[in-house]
């Protein structure tokens, strides 16, 4: 059966889109509205790094819940909180009652429920299509966060320019459907059973089935360095543009301009998935993102910097598709929460500290230092994924169930 004729899919997707816009749009505007507030590039910083820390941290939890009880109620739950937390924050501000240690509070104690809950909705998706299908839902993902990324920043930035706190008022209509749309799924969204333990024991057995797992083995660490690398570029990116004297809506283009790129890639990246290996796919995207971004060492200018990651983002989508499909195609669906909660920490873990280091680095080392230094662990991690024989041998789709994890 086609995606778009599983009503249930549709149903999820709808809800999925809604929650993925008040993300994009909030996640968009957090530092800027830390920077209004303090005209700190390193606070602003600190408040990316705090809540991509706790939301991580709140994953390994969030993971043995997710596997353990009805993932429609999580899905909920996840809506719930983003309406209180977000909405808070968009009384506050509109009141002019909203303090930078406030502030720094309310996003914090939000990153914290989205760490919790917010994987429900992911780990819902393969009770909702099969194996086969997988690549080509995460496909469809892959476009759809393209999109709303294109609309994010300068919707954001346009929101922001009219009133600061517009834009989280604006994503609270997001969690609102998000929330709404699990009442259209029939599907049964529980979990299957399995021997449960306690929360250490249950996210321990998922660590040793990750650690069982050779290719996880050389595939995590070098997701895990490419994340703080280019997360710590692109925040690099916007908070220097920030501290020219940028417009909000400027940076916002910026993000379109990526974004804009990444919905082409999306376009192409089920032909190209099919068509690559996805060993060979790792090595080629990440080559390609490194080279496109050697210009911004030389170069600060906004257009340097807007055309180098609009060209380097091309393949992100096929990328990703590739290997969130091959990893999450072959997780059992009794595994899918708290093996998607160990990887998280893993990868998140360090690029959660991708925003201070690039505040830290700005502020102390100058731009071109600090984008050099995040661009030589970016290159670092492709030799390394490329010399790697357990990544090269990845296959196309067709043959993933060859080729164990």
């Amino acid at each position: 059966m086609g995606l778009l004729r599983n009503r249930d899919y549709r149903w999820w997707f709808a809800g999925d889109t809604a929650g993925a816009s008040a993300v994009a749009l909030r996640a968009f505007v957090v530092p800027l509205f830390a920077f209004g507030l303090t005209g700190s590039t390193v606070l602003a910083g600190v408040v990316g790094t705090l809540t991509q820390a706790l939301g991580t941290l709140a994953a390994i939890p969030g993971g043995v819940v997710i596997d353990r009880h009805d993932r429609r109620r999580l899905m909920r739950l996840y809506a719930a909180s983003g309406l209180v937390i977000w909405g808070t924050i968009t009384i506050l501000a509109a009141t002019r009652h909203l303090t930078y240690p406030v502030f720094v509070l309310l996003a914090g104690l939000g990153a914290l429920l989205a760490g919790f809950f917010g994987l429900a909705t992911d780990a819902a998706l393969r009770s909702l299509v099969s194996t086969t299908e997988y690549p080509r839902a995460a496909a469809a993902n892959q476009g759809r966060d393209a999109a709303v990324s294109l609309a994010s920043g300068p919707v954001g930035g346009f929101l922001y320019g009219l009133v600061s706190w517009l834009p989280f008022a604006t994503a609270l209509v997001g969690y609102a459907i998000a929330g709404l749309a699990t009442f259209g799924i029939r599907a049964d969204l529980r979990p299957p059973a399995y021997d449960q333990r306690s929360i250490v024991g249950d996210i321990a057995s998922a660590g040793r089935w990750i650690w069982g797992k050779p290719r996880l083995r050389h595939l995590l660490p070098m997701i895990m360095v490419v994340n703080f690398a280019v997360g710590g570029i692109f925040v690099g990116f916007q908070l220097w543009l920030l501290s020219q004297g940028f417009a909000p809506l400027q940076i916002g283009w910026l993000s379109a301009a990526e974004a804009s790129a990444l919905l082409l890639g999306s376009l192409i990246a089920g032909a190209v998935v099919r068509r690559i290996p996805t060993g060979a796919l790792v090595a080629v995207t990440l080559g390609l993102l490194s080279l496109a971004l050697v210009p911004t060492v030389a170069s600060g200018r906004y257009g340097v910097i807007l055309t180098s990651a609009a060209v380097g983002s091309l393949l992100i989508p096929s990328l990703n598709t590739g290997l969130l499909g091959y990893l999450f195609g072959l997780v059992p669906p009794e595994l899918q929460g708290r093996v998607q909660s160990v990887i998280t920490v893993a990868v998140g873990g360090l690029a959660a500290l991708a925003p201070l280091t690039a505040g830290w680095a700005l502020q102390a080392l100058g731009y071109r230092t600090t984008i050099s230094t995040f661009l030589a662990l970016l290159m670092a991690a492709t030799l390394a994924a490329a010399a790697s024989r357990p990544i090269r041998e990845i296959p196309r789709p067709d043959a993933w169930d060859t080729c164990p994890l």
